[in-house]
């Protein structure tokens, strides 16, 4: 990916085109007018929500003046998700403000939401930092389906009470506290699916943008993209070889794939009692990979008829089902997702849709004055904070007396002087005894390490306010040890700054297309 995103040639071939070139977006446009139908801007017309009056007059304007699309998207989660799939939002937003300008064009940008997706336990937790700077997870618990069903059909549930309770513990009282409290609990009311509580609360969170949703369950949608599904039914061998001759290069280049090829696994997903499963190719029909149910290719080609909401593309089809849709000038996608973009050359060409362009989502990090404070402080950078235990230790021993460090320096080179002095000694009487001084040299150096662990530990005891403060910060900046957008989601701000907080952010996403992109 970084090869990519730097413009490396080798990279760049499996891909549209540098993404972060002016030129590629204005041979990209002129690509899509020779391409596109009206038939596009009607299913635009029919699918897309709009989230606010902004959004609804740019959505005409695309479709009477034949523009485009940039499309972003990410499934349905508790309280908005998680902050990235804020950041996409927000990244082809601005992408799509930048390009109206390069193209005179009306340019939308479109989130489209996952509610085939059915992983429950990924889309019904988060977690926050509450007003004591603990680290605390809100969860839904265990879906009550009890087989694998797709996030648009399944309900929050009356645990959602209980969440939204933790939430208004964590936070104390203020000027938004209260409003978004009653967000939360209207848009994730107990008898609503998760994909239609995410696409409310994000709705009203950009209702002031020009963005547009989309949500994957869609019948309408599902009833567009049905010739390409059952192209894919047809045929999933032309797209396994596809597949194989782009996977194939890679290697020959060196890149690793990044979602690995199962033989004979088809990219559609199907819904029935069971759950939803995973196709696997047999003998010219098709079973369940879970279940074993097996599926004549004329009975899917069927369903894909007569009940298209039950057949659904899986994560490497779903980016030719939006441009199959779409006149969709690119695409914002984390790293991850841009790496498996690079393995889909080959399925677009065979189901004869133009690639999007990938563009890199902005990756931020909220430093919160508070944060910040402890950060000059320590005379730490937020990159340092990664380890808070070894930031501690390292803060710690940076502070104990000038008389215990030159000690125990000296020790240490006590120990390591006269240890080579006695092995060049006992080297003309015995040999094998360099061995024995090693260890006792060794023994020696670790027994002033482990002496000035306890040192700096009597220290750490004597300054448990910066450990406690060290500590929140970690919390805010890194929690679980994980990177901040990927634990936390936008509510942790919301709550405490309000609306300002998505228009800081949104001002914090620049977009340069002569080099470097978003950040």
């Amino acid at each position: 990916m970084r090869d990519y995103l730097s413009g490396v040639s080798d990279a760049v071939a499996f891909y549209r085109a540098p993404p972060l070139a002016a030129e590629s977006f204005v041979a990209k446009a002129r690509e899509i007018g020779r391409l596109s139908a009206t038939e596009r801007y009607a299913v635009a017309g029919d699918v897309v929500r709009p989230v606010g009056p902004a959004a609804r007059e740019l959505l005409a304007r695309v479709i009477d003046q034949s523009g485009f699309f940039v499309t972003t998207g990410q499934q349905p989660g508790l309280f908005g998700g998680p902050l990235y799939s804020f950041y996409k939002a927000l990244t082809a937003i601005r992408l799509a403000r930048e390009l109206r300008e390069l193209l005179a064009r009306p340019v939308m940008p479109l989130f489209w939401i996952a509610s085939d997706d059915h992983d429950w336990a990924e889309a019904s937790r988060i977690h926050l930092v509450d007003r004591g700077g603990k680290l605390r997870e809100v969860s839904l618990g265990d879906s009550s389906t009890g087989v694998p069903r797709s996030l648009s059909r399944t309900l929050v549930g009356a645990a959602a009470n209980d969440a939204v309770a933790t939430v208004a513990r964590a936070f104390g009282s203020n000027d938004f506290r209260d409003g978004y409290l009653r967000s939360i609990a209207e848009a994730y009311a107990p008898d609503a699916t998760m994909a239609e509580a995410f696409g409310t609360f994000m709705a009203e969170l950009l209702g002031q943008t020009e963005l547009g949703l989309i949500e994957a369950d869609d019948r309408r949608l599902k009833r567009a993209s049905a010739p390409l599904l059952s192209a894919e039914a047809d045929d999933p061998e032309a797209s396994e070889r596809a597949l194989e001759g782009t996977a194939r290069r890679l290697k020959e280049n060196r890149y690793r794939l990044q979602v690995p090829q199962i033989p004979g696994a088809s990219l559609l997903m199907v819904e029935l009692e069971e759950g939803r499963e995973r196709l696997q190719a047999v003998r010219g029909d098709f079973s369940l990979r879970r279940s074993g149910r097996r599926l004549s290719r004329r009975s899917l080609g069927s369903l894909i008829e007569s009940r298209p909401e039950v057949v659904s593309p899986n994560v490497l089809l779903r980016p030719i089902v939006e441009s199959y849709l779409f006149p969709n000038l690119a695409y914002v996608g984390g790293p991850g997702e841009l790496a498996y973009l690079g393995q889909l050359e080959g399925l677009f060409e065979r189901h004869g849709t133009a690639r999007p362009i990938a563009f890199p989502r902005a990756s931020l990090m909220v430093v919160e004055a508070k944060v910040e404070r402890v950060l000059e402080m320590c005379g730490i950078e937020p990159d340092e904070l990664r380890d808070a235990s070894a930031m501690i230790g390292k803060l710690t021993r940076a502070r104990l007396p000038a008389e215990i460090v030159n000690a125990l320096a000296r020790w240490r080179g006590a120990v390591e002087e006269q240890g080579a002095e006695l092995a060049d000694a006992v080297e003309s009487l015995d040999p094998t005894l360099a061995g024995a001084v090693a260890r006792a040299r060794g023994a020696g150096v670790g027994a002033a390490d482990a002496l000035e662990k306890k040192i700096a530990r009597a220290a750490r005891r004597l300054d448990e306010t910066t450990e406690a403060r060290i500590r929140r910060a970690h919390a805010h900046l890194w929690p679980l040890n994980r990177a901040q957008d990927r634990v936390l989601g936008p509510l942790q701000y919301l709550m405490l700054y309000g609306p300002t907080f998505v228009d800081r952010a949104l001002e914090a996403i620049s977009i340069d297309l002569n080099g470097e992109g978003s950040r």
